[in-house]
Protein backbone atom coordinates (compact mmCIF):
# COMPACT_ATOMS: atom_id res chain seq x y z
CA UNK A 1 0.00 0.00 0.00
CA UNK A 2 1.09 3.58 -0.71
CA UNK A 3 0.48 5.65 2.42
CA UNK A 4 1.26 9.37 2.76
CA UNK A 5 1.36 10.60 6.36
CA UNK A 6 0.79 14.24 7.32
CA UNK A 7 1.43 16.29 10.45
CA UNK A 8 0.85 20.00 11.06
CA UNK A 9 -2.51 21.71 10.74
CA UNK A 10 -4.24 24.93 9.81
CA UNK A 11 -4.33 26.73 13.17
CA UNK A 12 -1.49 28.89 14.46
CA UNK A 13 -0.90 26.48 17.35
CA UNK A 14 -0.27 23.56 14.96
CA UNK A 15 3.44 23.15 14.28
CA UNK A 16 6.04 20.68 12.99
CA UNK A 17 4.29 20.15 9.67
CA UNK A 18 5.79 17.17 7.83
CA UNK A 19 5.06 14.49 5.26
CA UNK A 20 6.24 10.87 5.19
CA UNK A 21 5.72 8.37 2.38
CA UNK A 22 5.51 4.68 3.34
CA UNK A 23 5.35 2.07 0.56
CA UNK A 24 4.39 -1.46 1.57
CA UNK A 25 5.39 -0.72 5.16
CA UNK A 26 8.76 0.87 4.34
CA UNK A 27 9.62 4.56 4.63
CA UNK A 28 11.05 5.93 1.36
CA UNK A 29 10.89 9.72 1.86
CA UNK A 30 10.12 12.19 4.64
CA UNK A 31 10.69 15.88 5.23
CA UNK A 32 9.54 18.81 7.33
CA UNK A 33 7.73 21.74 5.76
CA UNK A 34 9.86 24.29 7.62
CA UNK A 35 12.94 23.25 5.60
CA UNK A 36 11.29 24.29 2.33
CA UNK A 37 9.55 27.40 3.69
CA UNK A 38 12.55 28.65 5.66
CA UNK A 39 10.17 29.35 8.58
CA UNK A 40 10.91 27.57 11.84
CA UNK A 41 8.19 25.08 12.86
CA UNK A 42 5.93 26.06 9.90
CA UNK A 43 3.10 26.99 12.28
CA UNK A 44 -0.42 26.66 10.91
CA UNK A 45 0.68 24.85 7.74
CA UNK A 46 -0.06 21.60 6.03
CA UNK A 47 2.96 20.00 4.32
CA UNK A 48 2.41 20.90 0.66
CA UNK A 49 6.08 21.23 -0.30
CA UNK A 50 7.14 18.27 1.82
CA UNK A 51 4.44 16.12 0.20
CA UNK A 52 5.50 17.28 -3.27
CA UNK A 53 9.05 16.20 -2.49
CA UNK A 54 7.98 12.77 -1.21
CA UNK A 55 5.90 12.10 -4.32
CA UNK A 56 8.59 13.38 -6.68
CA UNK A 57 11.28 11.29 -4.99
CA UNK A 58 9.21 8.12 -5.43
CA UNK A 59 8.14 8.98 -8.99
CA UNK A 60 4.48 9.11 -7.96
CA UNK A 61 1.56 11.52 -8.16
CA UNK A 62 -1.21 12.02 -5.64
CA UNK A 63 -3.44 9.78 -7.77
CA UNK A 64 -1.08 6.88 -7.03
CA UNK A 65 -1.55 7.22 -3.25
CA UNK A 66 -3.97 4.80 -1.59
CA UNK A 67 -4.48 6.78 1.64
CA UNK A 68 -3.50 10.13 3.12
CA UNK A 69 -3.49 9.89 6.91
CA UNK A 70 -3.31 12.84 9.30
CA UNK A 71 -2.47 12.58 13.01
CA UNK A 72 -5.40 14.37 14.63
CA UNK A 73 -8.39 12.14 15.36
CA UNK A 74 -10.38 14.78 17.28
CA UNK A 75 -9.90 17.67 14.84
CA UNK A 76 -13.29 19.04 13.79
CA UNK A 77 -14.32 18.35 10.18
CA UNK A 78 -10.68 17.72 9.28
CA UNK A 79 -11.27 15.03 6.67
CA UNK A 80 -13.18 17.61 4.61
CA UNK A 81 -10.46 20.23 5.18
CA UNK A 82 -7.79 17.80 3.99
CA UNK A 83 -9.80 16.76 0.94
CA UNK A 84 -10.23 20.40 -0.12
CA UNK A 85 -6.53 21.03 0.49
CA UNK A 86 -5.49 18.02 -1.59
CA UNK A 87 -7.81 18.83 -4.49
CA UNK A 88 -6.65 22.47 -4.50
CA UNK A 89 -2.92 21.73 -4.22
CA UNK A 90 -2.63 18.41 -6.10
CA UNK A 91 -5.79 18.18 -8.21
CA UNK A 92 -6.91 14.99 -6.52
CA UNK A 93 -7.80 13.69 -3.04
CA UNK A 94 -7.18 10.02 -2.23
CA UNK A 95 -8.96 8.35 0.67
CA UNK A 96 -8.39 10.50 3.78
CA UNK A 97 -8.33 9.11 7.34
CA UNK A 98 -7.43 10.56 10.73
CA UNK A 99 -5.20 8.80 13.26
CA UNK A 100 -4.87 9.39 17.00
CA UNK A 101 -2.06 11.76 17.95
CA UNK A 102 -0.43 9.67 20.68
CA UNK A 103 -1.01 6.37 18.87
CA UNK A 104 0.92 7.93 15.98
CA UNK A 105 3.76 8.96 18.31
CA UNK A 106 3.79 5.43 19.71
CA UNK A 107 3.89 3.88 16.24
CA UNK A 108 6.75 6.11 15.11
CA UNK A 109 9.02 4.85 17.89
CA UNK A 110 7.83 1.25 18.29
CA UNK A 111 7.89 0.33 14.61
CA UNK A 112 10.99 2.46 14.08
CA UNK A 113 12.87 0.53 16.76
CA UNK A 114 12.42 -2.83 15.09
CA UNK A 115 11.88 -4.45 18.51
CA UNK A 116 9.29 -7.20 18.80
CA UNK A 117 8.35 -6.17 22.35
CA UNK A 118 8.74 -2.98 24.37
CA UNK A 119 7.01 -0.49 26.60
CA UNK A 120 6.10 2.55 24.53
CA UNK A 121 6.07 5.91 26.33
CA UNK A 122 4.74 9.07 24.64
CA UNK A 123 4.88 12.48 26.34
CA UNK A 124 4.10 15.95 25.04
CA UNK A 125 2.07 19.04 25.78
CA UNK A 126 -1.14 17.48 24.46
CA UNK A 127 -2.65 15.89 21.39
CA UNK A 128 -6.16 14.57 20.86
CA UNK A 129 -6.83 15.45 24.53
CA UNK A 130 -4.03 13.28 25.89
CA UNK A 131 -0.59 14.27 27.17
CA UNK A 132 1.13 11.04 28.29
CA UNK A 133 0.47 7.45 27.27
CA UNK A 134 2.06 4.08 27.89
CA UNK A 135 1.42 1.12 25.62
CA UNK A 136 2.84 -2.33 25.10
CA UNK A 137 4.21 -2.96 21.66
CA UNK A 138 4.29 -6.66 20.88
CA UNK A 139 4.34 -8.66 17.66
CA UNK A 140 3.53 -5.62 15.53
CA UNK A 141 0.58 -4.50 17.69
CA UNK A 142 0.18 -1.62 20.17
CA UNK A 143 -1.93 -2.27 23.27
CA UNK A 144 -2.69 0.84 25.41
CA UNK A 145 -2.05 0.54 29.17
CA UNK A 146 -2.75 4.02 30.55
CA UNK A 147 -3.01 7.66 29.59
CA UNK A 148 -2.89 11.05 31.26
CA UNK A 149 -5.03 13.96 30.09
CA UNK A 150 -3.92 17.50 29.32
CA UNK A 151 -4.31 18.54 32.95
CA UNK A 152 -1.46 16.10 33.74
CA UNK A 153 0.83 17.23 30.94
CA UNK A 154 4.58 16.90 31.42
CA UNK A 155 5.05 19.02 28.32
CA UNK A 156 2.89 21.79 29.77
CA UNK A 157 4.86 21.60 33.02
CA UNK A 158 8.16 22.02 31.19
CA UNK A 159 6.74 24.75 28.93
CA UNK A 160 5.65 26.73 31.98
CA UNK A 161 9.16 26.48 33.41
CA UNK A 162 10.53 27.55 30.03
CA UNK A 163 8.40 30.69 30.12
CA UNK A 164 9.26 31.30 33.77
CA UNK A 165 12.91 31.40 32.75
CA UNK A 166 12.22 34.00 30.06
CA UNK A 167 12.13 31.78 26.98
CA UNK A 168 9.44 30.86 24.44
CA UNK A 169 7.27 27.83 25.09
CA UNK A 170 6.97 25.09 22.46
CA UNK A 171 10.32 26.27 21.14
CA UNK A 172 13.03 26.86 23.77
CA UNK A 173 12.58 23.94 26.15
CA UNK A 174 16.00 22.63 25.10
CA UNK A 175 17.53 25.81 26.60
CA UNK A 176 16.17 24.84 30.02
CA UNK A 177 17.72 21.41 29.62
CA UNK A 178 21.05 23.05 28.75
CA UNK A 179 20.81 25.45 31.69
CA UNK A 180 20.24 22.59 34.13
CA UNK A 181 23.90 21.58 33.91
CA UNK A 182 24.93 24.90 35.44
CA UNK A 183 22.59 24.69 38.45
CA UNK A 184 21.68 22.54 41.42
CA UNK A 185 18.20 21.15 42.18
CA UNK A 186 17.80 23.37 45.23
CA UNK A 187 14.10 24.18 44.77
CA UNK A 188 11.45 21.65 45.77
CA UNK A 189 8.94 21.39 42.91
CA UNK A 190 6.97 18.46 44.31
CA UNK A 191 4.01 20.79 44.94
CA UNK A 192 3.95 21.46 41.19
CA UNK A 193 4.85 18.03 39.81
CA UNK A 194 4.13 15.43 42.46
CA UNK A 195 5.63 11.94 42.26
CA UNK A 196 2.92 9.42 43.17
CA UNK A 197 2.79 5.66 43.66
CA UNK A 198 1.57 5.16 40.08
CA UNK A 199 3.63 7.89 38.44
CA UNK A 200 2.96 11.58 38.85
CA UNK A 201 0.39 14.33 39.20
CA UNK A 202 0.78 17.81 37.73
CA UNK A 203 -0.82 20.39 40.02
CA UNK A 204 -1.79 22.74 37.23
CA UNK A 205 -4.14 25.08 39.10
CA UNK A 206 -1.80 28.00 38.37
CA UNK A 207 -1.85 27.33 34.58
CA UNK A 208 -4.31 29.38 32.56
CA UNK A 209 -6.73 27.70 30.16
CA UNK A 210 -6.47 24.15 31.54
CA UNK A 211 -8.88 23.70 34.43
CA UNK A 212 -11.54 26.15 33.24
CA UNK A 213 -11.60 24.85 29.68
CA UNK A 214 -10.93 28.28 28.19
CA UNK A 215 -8.42 28.70 25.35
CA UNK A 216 -4.81 28.84 26.46
CA UNK A 217 -2.83 32.06 26.13
CA UNK A 218 -0.90 32.96 23.01
CA UNK A 219 2.87 32.61 22.90
CA UNK A 220 3.16 36.34 23.63
CA UNK A 221 1.58 35.74 27.05
CA UNK A 222 2.61 33.60 29.98
CA UNK A 223 0.85 30.34 30.66
CA UNK A 224 0.50 31.43 34.28
CA UNK A 225 -0.28 34.52 36.33
CA UNK A 226 1.88 33.47 39.26
CA UNK A 227 4.34 30.57 39.44
CA UNK A 228 4.62 28.83 42.83
CA UNK A 229 8.36 29.46 43.30
CA UNK A 230 10.19 31.90 45.63
CA UNK A 231 11.97 33.44 42.63
CA UNK A 232 10.67 36.17 40.34
CA UNK A 233 10.08 35.12 36.72
CA UNK A 234 12.89 36.21 34.44
CA UNK A 235 12.03 38.95 31.96
CA UNK A 236 13.01 37.82 28.45
CA UNK A 237 16.40 39.23 27.50
CA UNK A 238 17.39 40.10 31.06
CA UNK A 239 20.52 38.59 32.70
CA UNK A 240 20.43 34.94 33.73
CA UNK A 241 21.30 34.50 37.42
CA UNK A 242 22.41 31.48 39.39
CA UNK A 243 18.87 31.24 40.77
CA UNK A 244 17.61 30.74 37.22
CA UNK A 245 20.13 27.97 36.59
CA UNK A 246 19.01 26.34 39.86
CA UNK A 247 15.34 26.54 38.80
CA UNK A 248 16.23 24.80 35.55
CA UNK A 249 18.12 22.06 37.41
CA UNK A 250 15.24 21.64 39.87
CA UNK A 251 12.64 21.40 37.09
CA UNK A 252 14.72 18.87 35.17
CA UNK A 253 15.27 16.77 38.30
CA UNK A 254 11.54 16.68 39.11
CA UNK A 255 10.67 15.69 35.54
CA UNK A 256 13.16 12.82 35.70
CA UNK A 257 11.80 11.56 39.03
CA UNK A 258 8.21 11.63 37.77
CA UNK A 259 8.97 9.73 34.56
CA UNK A 260 11.23 7.22 36.30
CA UNK A 261 8.44 6.38 38.74
CA UNK A 262 5.90 6.08 35.94
CA UNK A 263 8.09 3.68 33.96
CA UNK A 264 9.19 1.75 37.07
CA UNK A 265 5.59 0.84 37.88
CA UNK A 266 4.85 -0.31 34.34
CA UNK A 267 8.03 -2.39 34.18
CA UNK A 268 6.97 -4.03 37.45
CA UNK A 269 3.50 -4.69 36.07
CA UNK A 270 4.54 -6.05 32.67
CA UNK A 271 8.09 -7.36 33.12
CA UNK A 272 9.08 -5.54 29.91
CA UNK A 273 12.43 -3.76 30.32
CA UNK A 274 12.87 -2.16 26.91
CA UNK A 275 11.42 1.35 26.50
CA UNK A 276 10.60 3.28 23.32
CA UNK A 277 9.95 7.01 23.77
CA UNK A 278 8.38 9.69 21.55
CA UNK A 279 6.59 13.03 21.79
CA UNK A 280 8.18 16.40 22.45
CA UNK A 281 9.29 15.45 25.97
CA UNK A 282 11.10 12.52 24.36
CA UNK A 283 13.58 15.08 22.97
CA UNK A 284 14.80 15.60 26.54
CA UNK A 285 18.02 13.64 26.11
CA UNK A 286 18.98 13.96 29.81
CA UNK A 287 15.72 12.26 30.73
CA UNK A 288 16.46 9.52 28.20
CA UNK A 289 19.84 8.97 29.85
CA UNK A 290 18.22 8.61 33.27
CA UNK A 291 15.81 6.04 31.84
CA UNK A 292 18.57 4.11 30.08
CA UNK A 293 20.71 3.97 33.23
CA UNK A 294 17.85 2.97 35.54
CA UNK A 295 18.36 -0.49 37.03
CA UNK A 296 14.89 -1.57 35.86
CA UNK A 297 15.49 -0.66 32.17
CA UNK A 298 17.66 -2.61 29.72
CA UNK A 299 17.47 -0.41 26.61
CA UNK A 300 15.94 2.88 25.44
CA UNK A 301 15.07 3.79 21.86
CA UNK A 302 14.39 7.42 20.95
CA UNK A 303 13.78 7.98 17.21
CA UNK A 304 15.17 10.92 15.20
CA UNK A 305 11.70 12.51 15.11
CA UNK A 306 10.28 12.50 18.64
CA UNK A 307 8.61 15.85 17.90
CA UNK A 308 5.26 16.30 16.16
CA UNK A 309 7.08 16.03 12.81
CA UNK A 310 7.30 12.33 13.65
CA UNK A 311 3.51 12.10 13.66
CA UNK A 312 3.59 11.95 9.86
CA UNK A 313 5.71 8.80 10.01
CA UNK A 314 3.76 7.28 12.89
CA UNK A 315 0.39 7.89 11.27
CA UNK A 316 1.64 6.33 8.03
CA UNK A 317 3.00 3.33 9.95
CA UNK A 318 -0.36 2.88 11.70
CA UNK A 319 -2.34 3.01 8.49
CA UNK A 320 0.12 0.75 6.72
CA UNK A 321 -0.24 -1.87 9.47
CA UNK A 322 -4.02 -1.52 9.39
CA UNK A 323 -3.96 -2.22 5.64
CA UNK A 324 -2.01 -5.44 6.19
CA UNK A 325 1.61 -4.34 5.71
CA UNK A 326 4.28 -4.92 8.38
CA UNK A 327 6.08 -1.61 9.05
CA UNK A 328 9.84 -1.83 8.50
CA UNK A 329 12.21 -0.46 11.16
CA UNK A 330 14.05 2.81 10.64
CA UNK A 331 17.69 2.24 9.58
CA UNK A 332 18.75 5.91 9.52
CA UNK A 333 17.44 9.50 9.42
CA UNK A 334 18.40 10.51 5.86
CA UNK A 335 15.03 10.73 4.09
CA UNK A 336 14.95 14.26 2.65
CA UNK A 337 16.04 15.91 -0.63
CA UNK A 338 19.51 15.60 -2.13
CA UNK A 339 21.19 17.67 -4.82
CA UNK A 340 23.55 16.59 -7.59
CA UNK A 341 26.83 18.36 -8.32
CA UNK A 342 25.25 19.79 -11.46
CA UNK A 343 22.41 21.30 -9.44
CA UNK A 344 24.83 22.75 -6.86
CA UNK A 345 27.10 24.20 -9.58
CA UNK A 346 24.11 25.93 -11.17
CA UNK A 347 23.29 27.65 -7.88
CA UNK A 348 26.91 28.71 -7.32
CA UNK A 349 27.28 30.09 -10.85
CA UNK A 350 23.99 31.93 -10.64
CA UNK A 351 25.26 33.62 -7.46
CA UNK A 352 28.54 34.51 -9.27
CA UNK A 353 30.64 32.89 -6.55
CA UNK A 354 34.24 31.77 -6.66
CA UNK A 355 34.73 28.13 -5.71
CA UNK A 356 37.03 25.20 -6.28
CA UNK A 357 36.12 21.63 -7.14
CA UNK A 358 37.55 18.66 -5.26
CA UNK A 359 37.40 14.94 -6.03
CA UNK A 360 37.52 14.21 -2.28
CA UNK A 361 35.15 16.36 -0.17
CA UNK A 362 35.92 14.44 3.04
CA UNK A 363 39.67 15.07 2.72
CA UNK A 364 39.06 18.75 1.94
CA UNK A 365 36.89 19.00 5.06
CA UNK A 366 39.46 17.29 7.29
CA UNK A 367 42.21 19.62 6.07
CA UNK A 368 40.20 22.63 7.20
CA UNK A 369 38.80 21.16 10.43
CA UNK A 370 42.29 20.11 11.53
CA UNK A 371 43.39 23.72 10.94
CA UNK A 372 40.66 24.85 13.40
CA UNK A 373 38.37 26.15 10.67
CA UNK A 374 34.60 26.06 11.12
CA UNK A 375 33.02 24.52 8.04
CA UNK A 376 29.58 23.95 6.59
CA UNK A 377 29.05 20.38 5.32
CA UNK A 378 26.23 19.84 2.78
CA UNK A 379 26.04 16.31 1.38
CA UNK A 380 23.50 13.65 0.44
CA UNK A 381 19.90 13.50 1.63
CA UNK A 382 18.67 15.92 4.28
CA UNK A 383 17.96 14.59 7.76
CA UNK A 384 14.40 14.00 8.98
CA UNK A 385 14.14 15.42 12.50
CA UNK A 386 15.63 18.32 14.47
CA UNK A 387 19.25 17.08 14.56
CA UNK A 388 21.92 17.52 11.91
CA UNK A 389 23.48 14.08 11.56
CA UNK A 390 26.30 14.65 9.11
CA UNK A 391 24.52 15.74 5.92
CA UNK A 392 23.43 19.30 6.79
CA UNK A 393 26.01 20.08 9.48
CA UNK A 394 28.46 22.64 10.75
CA UNK A 395 31.65 20.81 11.70
CA UNK A 396 34.69 21.82 13.73
CA UNK A 397 37.56 20.39 15.72
CA UNK A 398 36.55 19.50 19.30
CA UNK A 399 40.13 19.56 20.59
CA UNK A 400 40.08 23.11 22.03
CA UNK A 401 37.50 23.89 24.71
CA UNK A 402 36.99 27.44 23.40
CA UNK A 403 35.66 26.13 20.08
CA UNK A 404 32.22 25.94 21.71
CA UNK A 405 32.31 29.64 22.53
CA UNK A 406 33.65 30.55 19.08
CA UNK A 407 30.77 28.79 17.33
CA UNK A 408 28.11 30.09 19.71
CA UNK A 409 29.37 33.64 19.24
CA UNK A 410 30.44 33.73 15.58
CA UNK A 411 28.13 31.23 13.88
CA UNK A 412 25.08 30.20 15.89
CA UNK A 413 24.50 33.52 17.74
CA UNK A 414 23.05 31.72 20.73
CA UNK A 415 23.35 31.44 24.51
CA UNK A 416 26.84 30.65 25.76
CA UNK A 417 25.57 27.80 27.95
CA UNK A 418 24.39 25.80 24.90
CA UNK A 419 26.50 22.66 24.27
CA UNK A 420 27.58 20.96 21.04
CA UNK A 421 27.52 17.30 20.14
CA UNK A 422 30.33 14.92 19.17
CA UNK A 423 30.02 12.66 16.14
CA UNK A 424 32.14 9.52 16.23
CA UNK A 425 32.22 6.06 14.73
CA UNK A 426 30.03 3.56 16.57
CA UNK A 427 32.94 1.24 17.53
CA UNK A 428 34.59 4.11 19.44
CA UNK A 429 31.65 4.77 21.77
CA UNK A 430 33.00 2.62 24.60
CA UNK A 431 36.35 4.45 24.48
CA UNK A 432 34.74 7.80 25.18
CA UNK A 433 31.57 7.15 27.20
CA UNK A 434 30.47 5.31 30.32
CA UNK A 435 27.57 2.87 29.81
CA UNK A 436 27.91 3.32 26.05
CA UNK A 437 25.04 2.32 23.78
CA UNK A 438 24.23 2.94 20.14
CA UNK A 439 22.70 6.40 19.72
CA UNK A 440 22.65 7.44 16.04
CA UNK A 441 20.16 10.31 16.39
CA UNK A 442 21.55 12.53 19.20
CA UNK A 443 18.49 11.78 21.33
CA UNK A 444 20.33 10.57 24.46
CA UNK A 445 23.15 11.92 26.60
CA UNK A 446 26.00 9.87 28.04
CA UNK A 447 28.54 10.55 30.76
CA UNK A 448 31.89 11.29 29.14
CA UNK A 449 35.02 9.38 30.03
CA UNK A 450 38.25 11.20 30.77
CA UNK A 451 39.45 10.38 27.25
CA UNK A 452 36.73 12.61 25.75
CA UNK A 453 37.18 15.37 28.32
CA UNK A 454 40.88 15.56 27.50
CA UNK A 455 40.85 15.07 23.73
CA UNK A 456 37.51 16.67 22.74
CA UNK A 457 36.57 19.13 25.53
CA UNK A 458 34.42 21.30 23.23
CA UNK A 459 31.84 18.51 23.13
CA UNK A 460 31.56 17.91 26.90
CA UNK A 461 28.86 19.86 28.74
CA UNK A 462 29.23 21.44 32.18
CA UNK A 463 27.70 18.38 33.86
CA UNK A 464 30.19 16.02 32.23
CA UNK A 465 27.73 14.65 29.66
CA UNK A 466 27.63 14.70 25.88
CA UNK A 467 24.91 13.99 23.32
CA UNK A 468 26.84 11.85 20.81
CA UNK A 469 25.96 10.69 17.34
CA UNK A 470 27.19 7.16 16.70
CA UNK A 471 28.00 7.07 12.98
CA UNK A 472 27.85 3.96 10.79
CA UNK A 473 29.68 3.58 7.49
CA UNK A 474 26.75 1.50 6.21
CA UNK A 475 24.29 4.41 6.44
CA UNK A 476 26.58 7.43 5.93
CA UNK A 477 29.84 6.34 4.32
CA UNK A 478 31.15 9.81 3.44
CA UNK A 479 30.66 11.24 6.92
CA UNK A 480 32.10 8.10 8.50
CA UNK A 481 35.15 8.43 6.25
CA UNK A 482 35.55 12.09 7.24
CA UNK A 483 35.62 11.14 10.91
CA UNK A 484 38.07 8.32 10.28
CA UNK A 485 40.42 10.59 8.28
CA UNK A 486 40.26 13.25 11.00
CA UNK A 487 41.18 10.64 13.59
CA UNK A 488 44.09 9.39 11.51
CA UNK A 489 45.44 12.94 11.10
CA UNK A 490 44.90 14.22 14.66
CA UNK A 491 44.61 11.13 16.85
CA UNK A 492 41.07 12.21 17.84
CA UNK A 493 38.37 10.35 15.84
CA UNK A 494 35.67 12.80 16.94
CA UNK A 495 34.25 15.91 15.25
CA UNK A 496 32.08 18.63 16.73
CA UNK A 497 28.75 18.60 14.90
CA UNK A 498 25.88 21.11 14.95
CA UNK A 499 23.12 21.99 12.50
CA UNK A 500 23.74 23.98 9.31
CA UNK A 501 21.73 27.05 10.17
CA UNK A 502 21.92 30.30 12.09
CA UNK A 503 19.81 31.23 15.09
CA UNK A 504 16.04 30.77 14.56
CA UNK A 505 16.41 29.46 10.98
CA UNK A 506 15.50 25.88 10.08
CA UNK A 507 18.31 23.54 9.05
CA UNK A 508 19.36 24.30 5.48
CA UNK A 509 17.65 22.04 2.97
CA UNK A 510 18.65 23.49 -0.40
CA UNK A 511 21.98 24.89 -1.66
CA UNK A 512 20.84 28.52 -1.63
CA UNK A 513 19.82 28.16 2.03
CA UNK A 514 23.26 26.80 2.90
CA UNK A 515 24.85 29.78 1.12
CA UNK A 516 22.72 32.19 3.13
CA UNK A 517 23.85 30.62 6.40
CA UNK A 518 27.47 30.58 5.22
CA UNK A 519 27.63 34.26 4.26
CA UNK A 520 25.53 35.46 7.20
CA UNK A 521 27.76 33.81 9.82
CA UNK A 522 31.39 33.34 10.77
CA UNK A 523 31.83 29.99 9.06
CA UNK A 524 35.22 29.76 7.36
CA UNK A 525 34.39 27.29 4.58
CA UNK A 526 31.45 25.55 2.98
CA UNK A 527 31.69 22.20 1.20
CA UNK A 528 28.62 21.33 -0.90
CA UNK A 529 28.89 18.17 -2.90
CA UNK A 530 32.30 18.39 -4.60
CA UNK A 531 32.51 22.19 -4.36
CA UNK A 532 34.52 24.16 -1.80
CA UNK A 533 34.00 27.80 -0.85
CA UNK A 534 36.59 29.50 1.39
CA UNK A 535 36.36 32.93 2.97
CA UNK A 536 39.41 35.13 3.17
CA UNK A 537 40.14 37.12 6.32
Amino acid sequence: MKILGFSGGVKIGNQDSAAALVLDGELVAAAEEERFLGIKFANGRLPRRAAEFCLRHAGLTMRDIDTVVFAGATYDDFEAILERFLVFQFGYAPRVVLADHHASHAASTYFGSGWDESLVLTMDRSGDRQATTISVGKDGQLQPLLNYGRENSLGLYYSAVTQFLGFESDSDEYKVMGMAAYGKPTYDLSHVLEVTDEGYRFHCDFIRGVQDGKPGPSKQERLFDSFPLPVAPRIPGSPITQAHFDVAASAQHQLEQAVLQLVRRQVQATGIRRVCVAGGVGLNCLLNQRLREADFVDEVYAPPVCSDAGLALGAAYLQSAEQGDRPVSLPHAYWGPEFSNEMIREVLDRAKLQYTETPDPAAAAVERIAANKIIGWFQGRMEYGPRALGNRSILASPRQADMKDRINKRVKFRDEFRPFAPSLLAPDLETYFHHAAVSPYMTQTFTAREALEQSAPATVHADGTSRPQSVFAETNPEFARLIRLFGEQTGVPVVLNTSLNAYNDPIACEPHQALRSFFATGMDSLIMGNFVLDKSN
